[in-house]
């Protein structure tokens, strides 16, 4: 629903299923869970403040700050059948009331909630006032319901756009919205029919993915200040997260006077990076709301980045400046060429593969990008069975379980039954001969 009472649609959307209004979410509330977060994640984030801006930094922040100690986070068995649990929690003098579905439960009484509008708290004993389980199955919100969520979560000025995959709440023109809304919808199609065709087992999202696009990057720093108080968001396009399951855009064309598609198109077609970006972190969404990635658990980030850098190159020439996922990305083929003409890799993949170190280094950050698309494009491309393997067992990790170096290696090796040493000599190979596209 929109502020003034209307609904406006990006893309005639599929049948639309009635809501109750839901209440401002506590945003007192939202910081205090930060306050949890393990010393590891407190020097991700030091290193984040002083070191290279990337869209990689954002999401390892946004997927890193869950990790507590393992003491603590001890866990028990969670029932499976999601019923609906009510909470009253505090954070200083302030209460608010909540309710969602556990996914973890610690030994000490802590919990690890998901709520209706998708959001993934996590709630220490002491945060905890009372607790109340009911018999009502758990149920993610409805379009509406998601529309007017989100727009308790904005300042005055924005509007709700439901896509038949998405709700997108922009104060950006309706044009622009429009355009994006195409694109989205065009990704969420390849996505699931990529995956597919490589025979991996996932499930479209049972609801809409909520979108947030802000007109002016004086708007997009200051939301997602509130949402990530503890970074910074300089030279950042948009990002997902994790813990929100929200994905951030910035208006790229900053110009609410476009008010054509071949003008919007036009301006856009000038920032191919900007808008690889708007695809990049579609797909992180899709990819932790269709079951190929567990949110909160310890995904590895060369492959959450090299999967989104697989779908990310755009294409000029088409209505959406994109296609389907697999064209050779030039950028990070350009790069992995360069620094792999001695034949070997940099970073060896074997220590790609068994720390996302590498990823949070401004001496490595580049060429581990560019690692990342190539052993992912390798590996879907010549490894199919080997990568359904691999990504079965990814999609069954658990919540706040650390997976240790000797165990990110024993599940590649017997997943794709080569080494990383050997994988590396035939992918560094491979890649190098892939042609650009003109």
């Amino acid at each position: 629903m929109a502020q003034n009472g209307q609904v406006k649609s990006a893309i005639p959307p599929g049948s639309q299923k009635p809501g109750d209004e839901s209440k401002r979410a506590d945003q007192q509330m939202n910081h205090s869970d930060h306050k949890q977060a393990s010393a590891f994640a407190n020097r991700l984030l030091q290193k984040f403040r002083s070191g290279f801006r990337s869209i990689t930094h954002v999401f390892m922040i946004t997927a890193t700050l869950h990790f507590v100690s393992p003491e603590t986070w001890a866990t028990e068995e969670v029932p499976t059948d999601q019923k609906t649990v009510q909470l009253e929690i505090s954070s200083g003098d302030a209460t608010s009331k909540i309710e969602g579905h556990i996914l973890v439960e610690a030994q000490d009484g802590g919990i690890l909630l998901e709520e209706r509008n998708g959001r993934i708290r996590q709630l220490t004993p002491a945060m905890i006032v009372s607790r109340t389980k009911t018999d009502v199955a758990f149920s993610r919100m409805s379009a509406d319901e998601l529309g007017a969520d989100l727009l308790n979560q904005v300042p005055a000025g924005f509007e709700i756009f439901p896509t038949d995959h998405y709700v997108i709440c922009s104060n950006s023109s309706e044009e622009y919205v429009e355009f994006c809304g195409k694109l989205l919808e065009r990704v969420y199609r390849e996505y699931f029919e990529f995956t597919k065709e490589q025979g991996l087992v996932v499930v479209e999202p049972k609801a809409p993915l909520p979108i947030i696009i802000l007109q002016s990057e004086a708007d997009f720093k200051e939301f997602a200040a509130k949402q990530h108080p503890e970074t910074s968001f300089e030279n950042t396009p948009g990002y997902y997260s994790i813990r929100e399951n929200q994905t951030l855009l910035i208006d790229l064309t900053r110009d609410r006077s476009l008010r054509s598609s071949s003008a919007i198109r036009k301006r856009l077609a000038e920032q191919p990076l900007q808008v690889a970006t708007m695809v990049h972190e579609s797909v992180h969404q899709l990819a932790f709301n269709s079951g190929l990635q567990v949110r909160m658990a310890d995904n590895p980030v060369w492959f959450s980045e090299g999967l989104a850098l697989y779908f990310e190159p755009i294409v000029p020439r088409s209505s959406t400046l994109w296609t389907r996922p697999g064209i050779v990305n030039a950028r990070h083929h350009t790069e992995f060429a360069k620094r792999t003409e001695s034949g070997q890799p940099e970073i060896a993949f074997r220590n790609l593969l068994q720390t996302d170190q590498t990823f949070l280094d401004n001496n490595t950050v580049a060429i581990a990008y560019a690692e990342s698309w190539a052993l992912t494009s390798y590996l879907f491309r010549q490894h199919k069975d080997g990568m359904t393997k691999y990504l079965t067992n990814l999609s069954r990790r658990k919540p706040l379980v650390r997976i240790t170096a000797e165990e990110r290696i024993q599940e590649f090796e017997a997943a794709f039954e080569k080494s990383p040493d050997e994988i590396e000599r035939a992918a560094v190979s491979y890649v190098r001969r892939l042609r650009i596209p003109k």
